[in-house]
């Protein structure tokens, strides 16, 4: 799949789902229409804003501090990216003498082990993990033969390992238990992000997998991010591309509007609006603006500078949030990839679409590898001989690739014969094992019965015999073991397993 090209609406979708394009993404429609009835009722727990979306009841209160009103500009805008005191204070700390990636794999789970139940020192350990893996990356850049690291924060990381065909030496994700522990999260959350990270773990103490503090990277950057946020703001043809690719559901029932991008992977934006001020002035001169929301859809009010408000913020929102993916893969020494169709187009539309081999592995149809789990990854990205004979079919398979359309169509094709070659080296290691080794193995004990009636000399010959008769089939072994095929023999042995 092409994402940079027309998807079909009979096409298989793009996300994975085993339906159809337009019964998937491809339903380009917003779920409700403006002020369709809300028949669902609220409870203790939830509000609900619109016919299908509901939200949390704490999760609506207002800072005690107020908001601040802010007034239409006319033109798409992003408003600064924000940068807690926290990790403000971890960006300023003195630098750490860089470890091995493994190590800190390790010694992240150690972390989590001792003080899962003390929030304090996991807050700590977590903080203290985040800005060595940082500066171990740091390092990792500088050395001539710099590794191959990627960062996404949209898929999980094994998953993105196998699609890419182990092109990577590591591949950054977002550490959500670091991200959990800044933003205050109840431990409900914190145990689910330790739980994931704890399902990766082989990977990640194989310093393959790399949780990432995303924060940190951003704050490191912050001002560069909001330079090239404003540099693409003055891009008309940008900035309208963007627009033409939002879907607007609302005002909702109460008063809501939420903003998605076509074949996006991230959240939908939401709005409420709050039109009904009330102005109290005060002896001294000053006002306060009190607004209500969650209110009611108006049929006769006019909406529509409302909406096109919020439509220039999408805008800015969407490129602001494309720019910190590229600055804080950066700030990591990584290539910033994606796996959602609309970043990939709206990247390459600002030039910034990596040309890499790895870009159109993302897209192509990879099997076995991608369904593997993290432990016999490892042991799949362990096999250094296999990875790196991968590596180099990835590169001649894509030697004559004119475009990312070609390189994904080669790639899948590769992936099609290590898979089928993969189900050959199977079907060559069961009658190996029969042949080779039960088939010597007799002749050699009858060789060594025989030769009893010889004495100790004739023994020793006979079960010299026997060894010399596996000799063949421990050398076939070691050299299917260089073959790239192996790789996805071995990720086929756990998903037929798992079947």
């Amino acid at each position: 799949m092409d994402p940079l090209a027309n998807l079909g609406r009979n096409d298989r979708c793009w996300c994975g789902e085993q339906r159809k394009y337009k019964d998937c993404h491809g339903w380009h429609h917003p779920p409700s229409t403006p002020g369709q009835p809300i028949t669902r009722s609220d409870d203790e727990d939830r509000v609900w804003l619109s016919p299908t979306t509901a939200m949390a009841r704490d999760a609506l209160r207002q800072p005690s501090t107020g908001v601040p009103l802010v007034l239409p500009i006319g033109r798409p805008e992003a408003r600064p990216t924000a940068v807690d005191p926290a990790i403000q204070a971890l960006v300023d700390a003195p630098g750490l003498s860089p470890q091995p990636l493994p190590v800190l794999g390790k010694h992240r789970f150690e972390v989590f082990d001792h003080t899962e139940h003390d929030r304090a020192a996991l807050s700590d350990g977590a903080a203290g993990i985040a800005v060595a893996v940082a500066q171990t990356l740091t390092d990792l850049s500088l050395q001539r033969d710099r590794p191959t690291i990627l960062w996404n924060d949209e898929i999980g990381g094994d998953r993105l390992l196998g699609q890419t065909l182990l092109f990577a030496d590591h591949v950054c994700v977002p550490d959500h238990v670091f991200a959990a522990l800044i933003d205050g999260r109840d431990d409900d959350v914190i145990r689910d992000a330790i739980a994931e990270q704890r399902r990766l773990r082989p990977l990640i103490e194989a310093g393959v997998i790399v949780p990432v503090p995303a924060a940190l990277g951003v704050a490191a950057q912050a001002d560069a991010i909001d330079t090239m946020t404003q540099l693409d703001l003055r891009r008309e043809d940008l900035t309208d591309w963007v627009r033409s690719q939002l879907i607007v559901e609302g005002p909702t029932a109460r008063e809501a509007m939420f903003i998605s991008a076509i074949d996006d992977l991230g959240p939908r934006q939401m709005w409420l609006l709050s039109r009904r001020t009330v102005f109290d002035e005060q002896s001294d001169k000053t006002g306060t603006f009190a607004a209500a929301l969650l209110g009611k859809y108006d049929p006769t009010h006019d909406y529509e500078p409302w909406k096109q408000q919020n439509l220039d913020k999408a805008v800015g929102e969407h490129l602001r949030r494309v720019n910190e993916r590229l600055i804080a893969g950066k700030v990591f020494a990584a290539d910033c990839l994606t796996t959602s169709p609309f970043q990939a187009r709206l990247l390459a539309r600002k030039g910034a679409l990596p040309d890499q081999p790895i870009q159109a592995a993302v897209w192509a149809d990879i099997p076995i590898l991608p369904n593997a789990n993290p432990a016999m990854l490892a042991r799949v990205a362990a096999e250094e001989e296999a990875v790196e004979d991968l590596r180099q079919k990835v590169r001649n398979a894509l030697r004559g690739a004119r475009d990312l359309s070609t390189g994904i169509d080669a790639l899948t094709a590769l992936g099609d014969d290590l898979a089928h070659a993969s189900r050959q080296l199977q079907r060559t290691v069961r009658t190996e094992r029969r042949w080779k080794v039960v088939a010597p193995a007799i002749t050699g004990l009858g060789a060594v019965a025989l030769g009893a009636a010889g004495g100790v000399p004739a023994i020793a010959s006979g079960a010299l015999g026997a060894a010399g008769g596996l000799l063949p089939y421990f050398a076939d072994r070691a050299e299917r073991r260089r073959n790239a095929a192996y790789l996805f023999y071995l990720a086929n042995r756990t998903t037929r397993h798992k079947r």
